[in-house]
């Protein structure tokens, strides 16, 4: 009986050492709550406002969860949104093989769109890779895919709906950036 309790116990230390200089890290992918990598007192910090309302729930193509916050500023609604799906969740859904997939697959089809094309750029220092195509953020981290939406009060007077739009899309980007720098560092 002690000599079974022995190598039971050697062989349980010799497989976590393994596990543990494995070549390859060993990382879980399973679902992450997108309400609690971005916050409410978050949201209302990144808005520097009082959330008026909050939804949440699942989404799907790609297999997921979101989480939205909601602002109401001189009678308009304003958002911000996170949208967080594993690598787990979206094989599972046998649609796209992983978190990888599916941001290779989007960053494709709208590269493949002159319209789209144009508003995609490259975007440095979030997760291993990240792309806005002009409205949102969207980040592959290991094995998570984030999609962020920062969609706030945009306050001024323009010469032309096109000086309009690119200033909310340059706004937009700035506080989707600003969000996604502090939800990254909830992922691991």
């Amino acid at each position: 009986m002690k000599k079974s309790i022995v190598i039971a116990g050697v062989f349980l230390i010799v497989a976590s050492m393994a596990m543990m200089f494995s070549p390859t890290p060993i990382r879980a992918a399973g679902p992450l709550d997108a309400c609690v990598l971005l916050t409410k007192a978050d949201a209302e910090t990144l808005f520097n406002d009082t959330v008026s309302s909050q939804r949440a729930g699942r989404v799907s193509a790609p297999a997921g969860n979101n989480c939205t916050y909601f602002f109401k500023k001189k009678g308009g609604a304003y958002s911000v949104k996170l949208i967080v799906s594993s690598s787990d969740e979206i094989r599972s859904e046998g649609i796209f093989k992983s978190a990888r997939d599916v941001f290779e697959r989007q960053k494709k089809a709208r590269m493949a769109n002159a319209d789209t094309a144009q508003k995609m750029k490259s975007i440095g220092g979030f997760g291993d890779e990240a792309f806005w195509n002009g409205y949102d953020l969207w980040i592959v981290k290991g094995d998570y895919l984030l999609t962020v939406l920062a969609h706030p009060f945009l306050a001024g007077s323009f010469k032309s709906k096109e000086a309009m739009e690119k200033a909310r899309a340059d706004q937009d980007l700035s506080y989707s950036q600003k969000a996604a720098t502090k939800i990254l560092l909830k992922v691991k």
